[in-house]
């Protein structure tokens, strides 16, 4: 199984291969709310971050970051529950030696993708691997796709949107979206609804993390736990960072809007241009 568990702590999460296995990605955690809003906090106020960002609010607040993970949480509780379900399950089989492959029912495919916290582990049990310490360094967000190549508050768009949102869980067709960029309405971004977006801490710039984790994501959890085909991406036109980042997992442009995306008045206000790009395989 792709994805991996943590005996101890009951967690399921990515390992990202080398040369960035000391990374690894989990669900948020309920147990450390404080602890990882406070470094989201100190993150998100960061102009090397928060200036290729749309969603977040700045300033980012504390109580921002206890809301968002208060959310994530909420929302992937059915599948983390059914994570460790599926583990427990596959354990206690190969304990009393009926683990016979030919019966088990194949696992069903999930809506959502709880891998969303970038985490940098430092300590690890020595005999078996496991994580046992580990810092909070990015936030990565899987999510159905919004169509900003359609005018805001369009028709067009709403339509496009309807129609992809009532695919149903597994449907090859459903269109999904990494480093969304959103068009927030004010009360949206009260709600923080539009936070969907990946970042990583400055601390881990130029170290090739994120290319990998989106390769890790998209092949150990979107593809056989999704049945993910299609999945595009946007970023701001300047960001040569999210560029490389989409051309090394194999994305190619589709379109660039021009002056389209609104700019808070907190970051500068006015408008920048998006790239939007789209997944070719792996």
């Amino acid at each position: 199984m792709v994805v991996h568990y943590n005996p101890l702590t009951k967690e399921p999460y990515l390992q990202l291969p080398a040369p960035c296995a000391n990374i690894i990605i989990t669900p948020q955690r309920e147990h450390q709310i404080e602890e990882t809003s406070a470094v989201m906090t100190e993150v998100l106020n960061d102009s090397r971050v928060y200036s290729w960002l749309q969603g977040p609010p700045y300033p980012f607040l504390p109580e921002h970051g206890v809301d968002w993970i208060k959310m994530k949480i909420a929302e992937h509780k059915d599948v983390v529950s059914t994570l460790q379900k599926e583990f427990e399950t596959s354990d206690s089989q190969q304990g009393d030696g009926s683990n016979d492959q030919e019966n088990q029912e194949k696992p069903g495919f999930f809506d959502k993708s709880p891998f969303v916290c970038i985490r940098e582990v430092t300590e690890r049990d020595p005999a078996t691997g496991v994580p046992l310490q580990d810092i909070w360094i990015g936030d990565f967000t899987l999510a159905r796709y919004a169509f900003y190549e359609l005018p805001p508050d369009s028709s067009e768009r709403a339509l496009a949107q309807k129609q992809n949102d009532d695919l149903p869980t597994g449907h090859k067709d459903i269109i999904w979206c990494i480093g969304c960029m959103g068009i927030p309405s004010e009360a949206q971004a009260q709600l923080l609804t539009i936070m969907l977006t990946d970042y990583l801490s400055p601390t881990q710039h130029g170290r090739g993390v994120m290319s990998v984790a989106v390769r890790t994501v998209i092949r150990d959890w979107a593809i056989p736990r999704m049945n993910l085909h299609l999945l595009r991406g946007s970023f701001y036109a300047e960001n040569m960072g999210s560029r490389r980042v989409m051309e090394k997992n194999n994305f190619e442009d589709i379109c660039t809007l021009k002056d389209w995306a609104p700019v808070s008045p907190n970051k500068g206000g006015g408008k920048k241009s998006i790239v939007v790009m789209e997944w070719k395989g792996l």
